[in-house]
């Protein structure tokens, strides 16, 4: 992550993933597994992350993990949207933003990048675009 990336996000208190994300860490992940494996994996997180702190809440039925992470003393609301697009594949979607500061200062591309790369290491990533 550059410096002039951190400088434009000091007054920003979120970041997110999309299809049409301008870095490309940033993109939203299509995984050759199903709905439930994928979910399972997200909500174990905690278990096998040290960055995810615990489950908040888990809904299932719409797809939504809430979770809390932590980097040094700073503590981030994490929300990851994991959706069902075709018989074997699944996209997630993490939006993160910062607590109690109105910038982040490139702290939570991190907590997203670390996410996804726990999840890479356990389903296929399907490229998409």
């Amino acid at each position: 992550m550059s410096f002039w990336y951190k400088i434009t996000r000091a007054m920003k208190p979120r970041e997110e993933t999309s299809d049409h994300a301008k870095h490309p860490e940033l993109k939203t992940r299509y995984y050759g597994a199903s709905f439930t494996r994928v979910f399972r994996k997200a909500e174990h997180l905690e278990n096998e992350s040290g960055k995810i702190n615990q489950v908040i809440k888990a809904d299932e039925e719409r797809g939504e993990l809430f979770v809390e992470a932590i980097s040094g003393k700073d503590r981030f609301d994490v929300i990851m949207t994991i959706i069902q697009v075709g018989p074997n594949e699944t996209a997630i979607d993490i939006v993160s933003s910062i607590r109690n500061k109105t910038g982040d200062w490139g702290k939570n591309f991190p907590i997203i990048v670390h996410v996804l790369k726990e999840m890479d290491k356990s389903f296929p990533n399907i490229k998409k675009g």
